[in-house]
Parts: structure tokens; C-alpha cells; sequence
């Protein structure tokens, strides 16, 4: 159940927006705002905050894995300086179900959408411990929520050229502060299927082989074991990862929308 809910909310999150690399910024991002660009994760809920043009797209998509329903909400804002925050000049919520067999998600009618009134802004900020927390202006919402970075991995990436790809699908958490990708990586005509740790401190995705995993009986032990598999990625931003693996010189991948090449 915790893959159906993380693969609905990546689905959702991928109708709605387009990889950050291919949104144009006629206005230089506020450095102050920087840190709040990125995608954000808890146990029912994802947030993808996007800079583009002059302000920032913020979606946040909580979904009840129980009944297989979920709302998204999507904000406009500009970054505060006085105030260190988002705030959202207009906003929008849709209700949406998830159908557990085929995927396929039903979108029902907006509960609300337009210019935010003075009084009901929302407001995003992060917390002293760097969480992000999400104060929604309309209905109050999100007071005890708080969201972690989980990295922008998800979709495919590849080099057409080293004929390399790689997918990545969030997986959820193992708890409040472990955050996970399934990461698939072709080589040439190899396939590997790793588990992906994000780790914030060093803004990369440490992986590990799956059957080292099951050996130490759960991630934990392998952790604790230190069985890494010698794969790691880091995003370096503009639809760019830097793919680092045995050593050897590290290899830029490109997002690519599509999928890679059959």
C-alpha cells in the first residue's frame, strides 16, 4: 500500500508539473528563496516547489492510502525577504481517486481556485531543523504537518552517448527521517535494480544493491553492515544528475521527459 500511495502522488505531481530544467526564468531566483526549491516528502504527502519566471509553483498532494482519494492543492507565490517565506498570491484545491488496479487517477472539479484574499494567504517557511512546514490561508491546513527534502530524482535520466539510463521512483519512508527511491540503471544491455538513500547533508543519492538488503535482513543492517553499492547521484540542477560509480569519471545524465529510447 505505501508503494500504491507513493506511486499516485509521483502520477499526480507528474500531470501537473514539467522537469525544473525546462522552465524558462526570464527573473533571477531570489538567493533567499533557493532553499525552498526542490521536492519535499512525508508520509502522505509530497510538495514539489518550482521557481519559474518571476515566482514559485507550489504543489502539495496529501493522499489517503486507506480509501484511495487524495487533494491537491497549487499556490503561486513570491518569496518574502523580510520574512524568509513563500507566500501565496493565488491558489487552488482539487479533490482526486486513485483506482488501485489500473492507476488511473479521476480528477473532480476545483473546491476553489483564484486570487488569494487578503487574510487567507498561505504561507510555506522552514523550520529551525529544516523542515518545511505549510500554513494554508483558506482552510487552515497543514499546522501539524512538516515535510523533509527528499532530493529531485524522480523519472528517467540518461546518456544517449554512454547508452546509460536510469529510473527512479520514491518509495516512501522507513521512517520520519529515512526517505527512499527504487532505482533502476541500464548499462549498455545490463540491468540493476538498487534501493536509492537520499542523504540531505551530502544532497546525494547513496544506493545499495537489493540483494545485499535482503542478505542483512532490512536496510537498517545494511546500514549498519556498511553495504553500499558503489552507485551514487547528485543533482546538479538545470535537468542535469551527476552519475558517480567504481571510481571512475563521473557521467552527466539529462532528464528526460519521455522516457528512455526503446
Amino acid at each position: 500500500m505505501k508503494k500504491m500511495m507513493s506511486i499516485a502522488l509521483a502520477l499526480t505531481l507528474a500531470l501537473t508539473l514539467i522537469c525544473t530544467g525546462a522552465l524558462a526564468e526570464e527573473t533571477p531566483q531570489p538567493e533567499g528563496g533557493e532553499k525552498f526549491e526542490g521536492t519535499w516528502g512525508m508520509m502522505n504527502g509530497l510538495v514539489e516547489i518550482v521557481y519559474e519566471e518571476e515566482g514559485y509553483r507550489v504543489l502539495v498532494d496529501l493522499f489517503n492510502q486507506d480509501d484511495g482519494t487524495g487533494a491537491q492543492w497549487e499556490y503561486a507565490c513570491y518569496y518574502i525577504e523580510e520574512e524568509d517565506v513563500l507566500e501565496s498570491i493565488s491558489s487552488c484545491k482539487a479533490p482526486y481517486t486513485l483506482d488501485p488496479d489500473t492507476l488511473e487517477i479521476a480528477r473532480g472539479e476545483f473546491e476553489y481556485e483564484g486570487i488569494d484574499d487578503e487574510g487567507a494567504t498561505t504561507v510555506f517557511s522552514l523550520s529551525e531543523d529544516g523542515a518545511l512546514t505549510w500554513q494554508d490561508g483558506r482552510e487552515g491546513l497543514g499546522q501539524d504537518l512538516e515535510f523533509r527534502e527528499i532530493g529531485n530524482f524522480a523519472g528517467v535520466w540518461e546518456n544517449a552517448e554512454k547508452n546509460i539510463y536510469t529510473e527512479f521512483h520514491w518509495e516512501g519512508l522507513y521512517d520520519e527521517d529515512t526517505y527512499f527511491y527504487s532505482v533502476f540503471v541500464g548499462i549498455g544491455d545490463d540491468d540493476f535494480h538498487l534501493i536509492g538513500l537520499y542523504i540531505p547533508e551530502k544532497g546525494k543519492l547513496e544506493c545499495y544493491d537489493t540483494v545485499a538488503v535482503q542478505d542483512a535482513e532490512g536496510l537498517y543492517a545494511a546500514l549498519d553492515a556498511g553495504i553500499p553499492w558503489d552507485v551514487a547521484f547528485t543533482d546538479l540542477g538545470g535537468g542535469r544528475l551527476l552519475f558517480e560509480t567504481g571510481g571512475a569519471e563521473p557521467i552527466e545524465l539529462e532528464y528526460n521527459l519521455l522516457g528512455p529510447e526503446s
